[in-house]
């Protein structure tokens, strides 16, 4: 099984990853919190964002984790290099014509 990868800076990202990854960078509030809980396909993607430090699970008041995910602040200023920010704009472009992962 072949993974279409996208390098933005130097992390390797799957379609489904980078997709996410800036719908999270798109919103107002670089979150992701869907109504209902992911189904394993979206988890997985979203716990690749994790490991590679560019999101962060959220907590509730109480401690308990919750599926809503923001981009980390180290994540958005990564983002404001220029080449990142190049490599965003291209893939951006390449996810509206790239087949559906």
């Amino acid at each position: 099984m072949s993974m279409n990868l996208i390098t933005i800076g130097d992390i390797e990202l799957s379609l489904s990853e980078t997709a996410m990854l800036i719908a999270m960078l798109d919103d107002p509030e670089h979150t992701h919190a869907p109504a209902e809980a992911p189904d394993k396909a979206g988890r997985a993607t979203l716990d690749v964002l994790v490991l590679e430090g560019l999101i962060a699970r959220l907590r509730s008041d109480t401690g308990d984790w919750i599926d809503a995910w923001v981009v980390t602040d180290e994540a958005a200023h990564w983002t404001q290099d220029p080449e990142v920010s190049a490599d965003i704009q291209l893939s951006k472009r390449l996810l509206r014509v790239a087949p559906s992962p």
